[in-house]
């Protein structure tokens, strides 16, 4: 399923609830596919989140290793 990206007239306000109706139908196919493998519904959410945090965390360290990156080459 397409994923379409956001158009260059949204303001960036509404990017995020854009994103995320973007994002449904994708997540609900994942739960669904979780819940026939034989987890329940509130596991996979909470396994999702999980990654999506971790996700997040590895983001943020990516970006501190850069600006250490950018401070010793000066």
């Amino acid at each position: 399923m397409a994923i379409r990206g956001p158009r260059s007239d949204e303001r960036n306000e509404d990017r995020f609830v854009l994103c995320e109706q973007e994002l449904e139908a994708a997540f609900q196919e994942l739960i669904w596919k979780a819940i026939q493998a034989g987890w329940d519904e509130g596991e996979a959410c909470v396994a999702i989140a999980s990654l999506a945090d971790h996700h997040i965390l590895a983001m943020q360290c990516d970006e501190e290793t850069a600006v250490s990156i950018r401070k010793i080459r000066l």
